[in-house]
Order: structure tokens, then sequence, then C-alpha cells
């Protein structure tokens, strides 16, 4: 095990060669392989910060004046996924062998979550090897996210057959995808689709225009936009970017807020397309919302009634309490008078609203 003080000196070596990065950037691919590309690069830690990492040191590990290391970022998407201390690993060459040596399981296999490692002498960093943190994980290929001490950072799709395949994988604590914050705009590369996460949920966006024009995006593969929830957390506030209409999420479903009085005053919300509100549950892209809540979603309204949806429709009882199989949600009384098949787009996400006397509903 390599002793405390030589750390700084290995870590520093851990990071990728300015020479060897030159090099892959003109060299032409080797016949049979594929092509690396990155999808962000920067002499900053712009392409990384997305996970949270501020450029500060970790377990130990330093960093340059960029706030670059691959070693200290691999520590730090490590200690964030809950892994214990990990301190002395080495230079980047020598992580696969410290994770076998302390027990961590170390093999060919990809996963998200897993750190890459290229070993000294290989394609991708042949001097001083190299880790990053994985991503994405598809059939075809891979995407990386790294730093190095040379002063970049950066993210990275590596097609298998690739060259630049990593020498091994360590899983330390594998963890499933991990989205950026809220508001940020995904784009699938197999389709160009574009997203808009609310909280971990993506929502399809049809046009720009909703946004005032292009925004900035990650990429994001088919595979992973899967792997993301199907709809929306009840109780959270989205507004539709073209008439500016407010909606709380109920059942998967948005229920619209006529005034903020309604449902317990200001809040915060995440602006999306408001196509995205008036076609949700019409299929496809559509369908990380739903047309109307979920059966046995429970609302209830400032005015004290509660309801149980089932089949579009919100039923309450003037005689008996109804059971509730959820907690409600409290959303606005306006939309539950307005409900309709027909009329206005922002009352469709309620059918009707019909009274059972004398029963308890869904018996």
């Amino acid at each position: 095990m390599l002793r405390s003080r030589l750390i700084p000196h290995l870590a520093r070596a851990g990071s990728v060669a300015l020479l060897a990065l030159t090099g892959l950037a003109v060299s032409a691919p080797q016949a049979g392989a594929a092509t690396l590309s990155r999808e962000c690069k920067a002499s900053s830690i712009a392409c990384i910060s997305f996970s949270g990492y501020a450029g500060k040191s970790v377990w130990g590990y330093p960093v340059n004046s960029t706030g670059n290391n691959c070693v200290n970022y691999a520590a730090y998407r490590l200690m964030k996924n809950g892994v214990k201390q990990q301190s002395s690993m080495g230079s980047g060459g020598s992580w696969a062998t410290s994770a076998r040596d302390r027990g961590i399981p170390v093999d060919k296999t990809p996963a998200v979550g897993s750190i890459a490692q290229w070993n000294y002498g290989s394609h991708y960093a042949p001097s001083n090897g190299h880790v990053g943190y994985v991503e994405e994980v598809t059939t075809s290929y891979i995407v990386v996210s790294d730093s190095a001490w040379s002063g970049y950072s950066s993210r990275m799709k590596i097609p298998r057959g690739d060259a630049n395949w990593p020498s091994n994988f360590l899983h330390f604590k594998d963890q499933p995808y991990q989205p950026p914050k809220s508001g940020s705009f995904l784009k699938v590369r197999e389709n160009g689709g574009v997203y808009r996460l609310v909280g971990r949920t993506p929502v399809f966006v049809s046009t720009w225009t909703a946004f005032g024009g292009t925004k900035a995006t990650m990429a994001i593969s088919s595979t992973a936009l899967a792997s993301l929830p199907a709809t929306i957390p009840d109780g959270t506030f989205i507004r539709g970017a073209q008439r500016g209409e407010v909606y709380r999420m109920a059942g998967g479903a948005p229920i619209f807020v006529s005034a903020w009085a309604n449902v317990g005053g200001t809040k915060g919300y995440t602006t999306v397309d408001q196509v995205a509100i008036d076609k949700a549950g019409s299929g496809g892209a559509y369908n990380r919302m739903r047309a109307q809540p979920a059966d046995t979603t429970m609302l209830t309204t400032t005015k004290g009634v509660k309801y149980r949806m089932k089949g579009g429709v919100a039923y309450y009882s003037t005689t008996l309490p109804i059971t509730e199989l959820s907690p409600p949600v409290l959303v606005d009384h306006v939309a539950l008078k307005n409900a309709t098949t027909t009329g206005a787009l922002r009352y469709r996400h309620i059918k009707a609203v019909r009274v059972l006397p004398n029963i308890v509903i869904g018996s």
C-alpha cells in the first residue's frame, strides 16, 4: 500500500497526460476500432459540476488550480454514493490493483456507478493511467465523466470495441443513473428528443419556442432515459410555458391551479412545455404525465371535501367517510368545479365530479 506522503505525487500522475490527450485528438482510429467522442470538454470543472463536484479535495487527494484531478473526482463520486473513505489508492493506473487489495470487485464489465480505470500502457492513458466515473451503459457504448490534473473536465462517449475502452471497471458501490438537477434539459442521443427534468422525471419538449429559444442540453441515452421515473411525484407544481398556467401533480396528472390561495399559498414550480400538459397520457413521449389521476388517488381541497379518483372521475360521499388509500393531495376546488371532457383544456384532467351517497367508494 502506498504511504500517505506519496499521495500528492501519485495522484498528479494519475491524470491523463496532456500529450496523450493531444495524440488521441489527431491520430486516426485504429482498424476495427470505433472513435471516442467528447460531448463536453472544458478547462475547468464545468463538464462535471452537474454532479455537485466543486473542485475541492476529497479524502486527501490533491487538485490543481482549476479544481481538477482524476483520482479526486473519482473519490468525490464514490463518497457521494456512500462509499467509505478510500485514501491512498495511488495514481489512476494503480487503482485496479489497490481495489483488488481492498476486496473491491474488479472486472471487465461496465456498470453505472462503477469506476472506469485505464492501466499503465493503455491506449488512452499510456504513461500514467486514468480513472473516471461511468454515467451510462448501453449495448453499444458507455459514457464516462472525468477530470484531469492537466487541467480539464469532460464527458465522453466510448463505443464498445474502441481502442480507448477502459482496462477495468471497479465496483465499489454501483448506482443507478444520476440525472442533472431539476430544470435541466436532456437530449436523447438515439432520436434527438428533448426533455426537461421536473425533479428526476423527464417531460417532453415539443418546441424550443416555449422557452424563448434553444437551450443548453445534456446528452442522454435512451437506456438512461427509460430508467428515470415514469411520473412526476404528487404535490409537485409545474407551469406551462405558453399559457403561463400552473398545475399541481396528483396521481400522475396535472390539476389546474387558478389561485395560489387555493393550494396553501405560493409555491415553487418548474416551467415545462404546455403541449406536454395538454397531451398528457396521449402516448409515446407524452406518457410521463397521465391525462387524469390514477385510480384510487385521493384529492382534497381547502373546502374540506375529500375525493377518490376512479376512471378519471372524482367521487365523494355525503354520508360515509371515504377510505384513504394514500395521503390526499391538496388541489384547487375550481379545477373540480369545472371538470369537463369537452371544455377548456386546463380543466380536462378531471372528467367529472360525482357523489355516491350511502356507500364507501371503491367497495
